[in-house]
This record gives C-alpha cells, sequence and structure tokens, in this order.
C-alpha cells in the first residue's frame, strides 16, 4: 500500500512539473496579471467612483473577467479547440472558484480588511488551485 502510493505520487509530481507544465504557468501567470488588472481597475472605478457596492461590485467584475477567461485559457493557453465539454467543465469550475472567490472576499470585508487588500488575498489563494484544476480537470 505505501509503494502504491508513492508510486501515485511520484507519477502526479512529475505531470504537474515538466516543461510544457512549466511554461503554460508562465503564460497563466501573464494573463492572470492582465486579467488582475482588469478587476483591480473595474473595482477601483465602480467602488471608488461610481459608488457602487463592494459585494455587488466584486461580483460583476469576477463575473465579467470569468467569461473572458474562458476564450483566453482555450485558445492561447492550452491551444484547445472549443467543444461543449470543455466549456462544461470550465462553466462547472469557474462556478465553484465563483463561489470560492465570493466568498474568501466577503469573509475579508466581514474582518474589516479593505477591499483591494480582501481581493488580492483572495486572488493568492485561488490562482494556484484554478491553474491545476484548468490544466488536469478542464482542458485535459
Amino acid at each position: 500500500m505505501k509503494r502504491r502510493f508513492y508510486i501515485f505520487k511520484k507519477r502526479l509530481t512529475l505531470k504537474i512539473i515538466n516543461k510544457e507544465t512549466s511554461k503554460q504557468l508562465i503564460k497563466y501567470i501573464g494573463i492572470s496579471i492582465i486579467g488582475y488588472c482588469f478587476v483591480f481597475l473595474s473595482l477601483y472605478l465602480l467602488v471608488d467612483r461610481l459608488n457602487v457596492d463592494k459585494s455587488i461590485s466584486f461580483m460583476i467584475v469576477y463575473g465579467v473577467a470569468y467569461v473572458l477567461l474562458y476564450s483566453v485559457q482555450l485558445k492561447f493557453l492550452f491551444n484547445k479547440a472549443h467543444n461543449k465539454y470543455n466549456l462544461i467543465r470550465f462553466c462547472f469550475s469557474i462556478f465553484s472558484f465563483y463561489i470560492l472567490a465570493n466568498i474568501f472576499y466577503n469573509i475579508g470585508i466581514y474582518l474589516e480588511i479593505n477591499y483591494l487588500i480582501s481581493t488580492i488575498l483572495t486572488v493568492i489563494i485561488l490562482m494556484p488551485l484554478r491553474f491545476l484544476v484548468s490544466k488536469f480537470l478542464v482542458f485535459k
């Protein structure tokens, strides 16, 4: 039993850490930086300039960002063709991460953390997990 676990762990590690995955991770970080610039600028505009509620603004901005993310990841990151199974898995994944992001963000707001800091913490927590889910489950 111990040996099986060791072999599984080693295969998983090799699958995660390889040249292709490393390149994709670098692209993912670049795409994420652009995406999060959009998120932060949009949040700032909605919350500080237009006085829209912080939680409502967060939901709107993340919703728009996630819609754009599908096509960017599909074409530029994973070089996959669109099909209904990718779209269904992506929608399920994004819906799950959308709920998690809102939970983490609103916990930060509840703890009276600045809304931008709460957003940064949410990104730090979810970004690596989102990459792994996209790579190994959504666009496999």
